[in-house]
Parts: C-alpha cells; structure tokens; sequence
C-alpha cells in the first residue's frame, strides 16, 4: 500500500524533531554537567549528608519549577504567550538529570549511583520517571494545534508526575539519611548556608557573570569582610539567562521552606534565630523578585545570612 507525499513528509519532520530533541538533550546535559558544580563562595565543612541533602532540595525546586511552568502553559487562555513554558520546563529536568549525574565530591560517585546502592529501585525509577516527564513535555513542545482544553486536560497528569517523582526524593532521604540527622539543627543550617551559594551562583549567572568572575567577587569580599553596612540600591538588573533566574527564585523558596520544618522552635533563643533567617530571606526574596542589585543578594547572602548561621548553628 502506498502512501501520501503529506504522510512521507509528516514522518520526515516527526524524525527529525526527534533528532532535534535527542541532540538538545545531550547539549543541555553536557553544558550543566559543567555547570553544576560544588564549589561555594563560603567554603564550608560538609558532613557525609549536607551536600546530599543540598542536592536533594534542589532537586525539589526544579520538579516545582516544571509544574509551575507547565501549570501557566495548560491554564492560560492566551497559549501563544506561553509557547517557551514547555521548553523552559524541559530545560529544568535535564537540570535535574545534571543534577543526578553530578559527582559527590567525596566519594567520586555520581548521585544517583549513591541512591542505588541504597535503594536501586528508586534509582532507576527517578530516571525513568524524568525521562517519562521529558518525553511528555516534547509532546506539549510539538503539538502547536492543541486548544486550551486538551492542554487543560493535562493538568492532573503534570501534577501526578511530578508528585511521583517528589515521593521517590522523600523516599531516597529516608533510605539514606537517618531521621536524628536529617533532623539535627545545624545539619540543616550547613544546607540553608549551601542553598544560600546556590542563591547567590545562580542569580549571578542570570545576570551573565561568568562562574569564574562570581568566585572571584567572593575572595574579594571575604577581604572586605569588616563592611557589614549593605550598599545602596541600584537600578534594576538585566536578566540574561532566564533559567537561572528562574533558580535563583526556586532556591529561594526552598531555602525558606527549610527555615520552616527544621529550623523554627519553640523556645525563645532558637525561635529569635529563625526569625532573623526569615527576615534575611524575605529580603532576598524581594530583592531577586524585583530583579534588584546582584551587590544587595551578595551581601544579603554572605555578609548576613552566611554569618547568622555561623553564630547561631555553630557552622564553620
């Protein structure tokens, strides 16, 4: 049986989009394999469990990255506007996937091949489930003809992915990690200081700082470390890398979500702590929300929320 020239060609473009898609894949993996590195601007003593449970927590703010972009592309009635929502939403899972592939600086393995040796269900069912999400988002990114309702219909399916992959990290930390530990102060202080980096990294890298210029501004802080005063504000940055903007504001919330469940207490002296982590944090929110100065987030972040945590948790 023969077949239409409009056939043959729907095959060739479908091919091709798929080649397209494998080989942007592969870029964005490789690019954030070296991107994503565990060098922070405070270098701080890291216990067998904080970089993990670093990693963890950003992992979580990029799955909730996906759902909020994903979200905004199947409830708004103007679809065109958010035609970039799904590849935005793509390049935070192969974030994620870097993520995984990472190695612990420790042990020289990568994440995930750490999650499996304790759980290699898990595992496997993290990469086969970004993976799932991935495939399912190349489907949204092609399917330029959908109507607001079939994309509505997605909804609940985007949320369950998304929840699924959730549990599989709640399910990782609880294999791994013992519950006193996870629990322990200023274990989660040592990850709040490590998100605070991955605050400060990822908003200068927004603003097109070269990773390299954004260490170096660090050292040259640390020699000014006496000027505790916060500089003046400054006109609106320009943000140039929207995925690490979009960072920059997840980390945030998560940062703020670790103050929350395991740094707020009811006795006076733990509770003023989380108060004066809280306020810091409110400040940076506002400030990156705004796109404000990148000096105002590096003193927030290194001259206050840095040093409240040395004093109040014992970090070092």
């Amino acid at each position: 049986m023969g077949y239409s020239n409009k056939y043959l060609t729907s095959i060739k473009w479908t091919t091709l989009y798929s080649t397209l898609s494998i080989l942007s894949i592969f870029f964005v993996i490789t690019t954030f394999m070296v991107a994503v590195r565990p060098a922070y601007g405070h270098t701080f003593s890291q216990n067998e469990n904080s970089l993990f449970l670093t990693r963890i927590n950003q992992m979580h703010s990029q799955f909730q990255l996906v759902q909020s972009l994903l979200s905004t592309n199947t409830t708004s009635g103007n679809t065109n506007a958010n035609d970039n929502n799904p590849k935005s939403a793509q390049t935070h899972v192969m974030y994620t996937l870097a993520l995984l592939n990472q190695k612990d600086p420790v042990s020289n393995f990568t994440w995930n091949q750490e999650i499996a040796e304790r759980n290699k269900r898990v595992a496997n069912d993290l990469v086969r489930g970004l993976n799932d999400l991935t495939a399912f988002i190349n489907r949204e990114a092609s399917s330029k003809s959908s109507s607001k309702i079939g994309l509505t219909n997605e909804s609940s399916s985007i949320q369950d992915k998304i929840s699924n992959l959730g549990g599989l990290l709640d399910e990782v930390v609880s294999a791994r990690v013992a519950k006193d530990v996870l629990n322990n102060s200023t274990n989660q202080a040592l990850v709040l200081a490590n998100m605070g980096n991955e605050i400060f990294y990822s908003y200068g890298q927004a603003l097109g700082f070269p990773y390299a210029k954004l260490a170096n501004m660090v050292a040259t802080m640390k020699m000014n470390a006496n000027n505790s005063k916060a500089p003046p504000m400054a006109n609106k940055a320009n943000i140039v890398n929207e995925t690490q903007y979009e960072n920059a504001k997840a980390y945030v919330k998560q940062a703020q979500e670790i103050v929350s469940k395991y740094l707020t207490a009811s006795d006076s002296t733990t509770k003023n702590s989380s108060t004066q982590l809280n306020n810091i944090l409110s400040q940076l929110k506002e400030t990156i929300d705004n796109k404000g100065s990148f000096s105002i987030v590096m003193h927030l972040i290194h001259m206050q929320l840095h040093p409240k945590l040395i004093a109040n948790y014992k970090i070092s």
